[in-house]
Parts: C-alpha cells; sequence; structure tokens
C-alpha cells in the first residue's frame, strides 16, 4: 500500500523542433542517463518498488520515502534571473520576500535549493501488490508532480500520491506559495530521496539513508560545474554541476555526494536477511519509467 503521511503513462522518445531527436542527460550507455531537457520539459514518470515481500512474510520491511525536489535546469548565468532559453521565467531580484520561501530565500541564489515532500510508505499491507511487490507510479501532466489537483490517479496509484510541498514536515522548511508550486511544477524535478526501512511489528527505523542516481560530474565532456553550491538536508554542501555536452542544462548534484545504492542487513526470529536500496535513471524504451527507486532483499 503507498501511503502518503499526514493510467500510468510510459516515455517515448522526443523530437526537437526541426525534427532531430533530443538528446537529454546521456553521457553514454555506461553512464547518466535521463529525460531532463530543459528544451522539453516533458511529463516524468517515477516508479518506487517495494520487493521484500507481502503481510505474512517475516522478512517484509516498509519502506518510507522522503524526495527533495528543486529547480532541475540552470541557464548558465549567476544573475539571479531564471532563464529558460533565452527567455526569463523568473527575476528572482525582483520577487518579494517569502515568494519562493525555499527554493529561493534561504540562500538568495537561482539554484541549489531544495524542499521535502511530504514522506509516503510503501508497506506490504495493501494493494496494488504483484509477486511480492509493492508498487507506487507518481505520474501528472506537469514536469514535476508537486500539484494535488494535477496528480493522476490509476492503477498503481490509487490514492494520487504526488510530491506534497504544501506543509513540509520539519521547521527548516515553509509551506510552499502558489507560485513556488507553479514554477517547480514547471521546471523541477526530484534530486534525492531520503529513505527508512521500516520493522513491519515495531515500525521501527532498521537503517535509513539519503540516495541519489548515479553520475559521474568529473567528465568534463558533459558536465560543467557551476558557480552555486548547494546545502545538504543533513549538514555540509555539495557543488552543482550542469549538463553542457548535449546540452540539457540539467543540474545534478557533484557525483558521490550520495550514493546511488546502499545495502544492510537486519534480522528477523533469527533469520538474517541482506536487503538493498537503489535507485536509477532511464533515457529509452516506451516500458522504462524515467526514475526507479527500489528495496529489495534477498
Amino acid at each position: 500500500m503507498e501511503q502518503q503521511d499526514d493510467g500510468s503513462q510510459t516515455a517515448n522518445s522526443s523530437t526537437d523542433g526541426s525534427g532531430g531527436t533530443t538528446t537529454f542527460s546521456d553521457t553514454g550507455a555506461d553512464g547518466y542517463q535521463s529525460f531532463w531537457d530543459i528544451a522539453e520539459r516533458r511529463e516524468m514518470f517515477y516508479h518506487y518498488k517495494n520487493h521484500t515481500g507481502d503481510n505474512g512474510n517475516p522478512a517484509m520491511l516498509h519502506f518510507k520515502i522522503t524526495p527533495y525536489v528543486g529547480l532541475a535546469y540552470y541557464d548558465g548565468t549567476p544573475d539571479g534571473k531564471y532563464d529558460d532559453q533565452g527567455n526569463t521565467i523568473e527575476d528572482f531580484n525582483t520577487v518579494s520576500p517569502g515568494m519562493y520561501p525555499n527554493i529561493y530565500d534561504p540562500t538568495g541564489n537561482e539554484i541549489g535549493n531544495f524542499v521535502p515532500a511530504r514522506p509516503f510508505t510503501l508497506t506490504g499491507a495493501g494493494i496494488p501488490t504483484y509477486w511480492g511487490t509493492v508498487r507506487l507510479e507518481v505520474f501528472s501532466a506537469d514536469h514535476c508532480h508537486v500539484i494535488a489537483t494535477n496528480a493522476q490517479t490509476n492503477l498503481y496509484n490509487p490514492n494520487g500520491v504526488f510530491f506534497d510541498i504544501s506543509t513540509p514536515l520539519t521547521p527548516l522548511y515553509q509551506p510552499s506559495t502558489p507560485q513556488e508550486e507553479d514554477l517547480l511544477s514547471k521546471y523541477g524535478k526530484v534530486f534525492f530521496y531520503y529513505w527508512e526501512a521500516l520493522d513491519q511489528t515495531t515500525l521501527a527505523v532498521v537503517r535509513s539513508g539519503y540516495i541519489m542516481a548515479e553520475c559521474d560530474t568529473n567528465v568534463a565532456a558533459y558536465w560543467t560545474n557551476t558557480p552555486y553550491t548547494a546545502n545538504l538536508p543533513a549538514g555540509g554542501v555539495a557543488n552543482l554541476y550542469y549538463n553542457t555536452g548535449n546540452p540539457s542544462y540539467e543540474i545534478v548534484l557533484e557525483g558521490g555526494t550520495y550514493p546511488s545504492v546502499e545495502s544492510f542487513t537486519y534480522t528477523v526470529g533469527g533469520q538474517t536477511y541482506t536487503y538493498t536500496v537503489e535507485l536509477k535513471t532511464f533515457l529509452g524504451g516506451t516500458n522504462d519509467p524515467v526514475s526507479e527507486l527500489k528495496l529489495t532483499y534477498n
């Protein structure tokens, strides 16, 4: 069951205005691949899976997920104006304090600020489940799914779960304004997640951590360092890189800021199980999600 605390669609290849195929953030078959592209800003398909079994399976854990959302693109000019292919979408220099309380006010930088959505939990307690899996698909017609009225329900999201930034749970962040939600719905993405694995009986947290998609930002042919850094939720800072090789202008955290896969063990009833949390992005195919975060075990 997917629980958001207190007709899935598929991604197809796309073309630019001249009929040529867009390249998106594609750094080769063994590199980072994603559909994020400032010229396209297509709808995205986020999939989540808990492969630890249904109720009655002693290995089952609940999988609690908190997405961190921010502006997905950098226009290449650190002037406080957020541009889209040369057109100013928002001049942060002229906005009133409080209009963008999470993605601009904390630092005064046009990129590099994140806001946590309200967490949702994949348990083994309900539908949809199949073959020991609980699956959630978050989708809307927006580029980033932060607006409640635009969230779509389907077989794998019957409750209309979306990235709810309206009332963040931590006092470090402010309730999002309509202007902030609108800008993120058009130009945002989930940069990373905070995940928690919970004991199915006691609901105690048995393991937790931050996770992001793997990306080698040392490859200068594709990635350029921006003049901005990002403040991380658990402390510390990370450099922000943007894709200039294709270019898609997509922003990513510096490679290695967080892992893309993490394994841990947990013992239940004398039996020790090994669990793995993994996040991947995908580029091609008509059946692949754009992003998939999953918890598995053996």
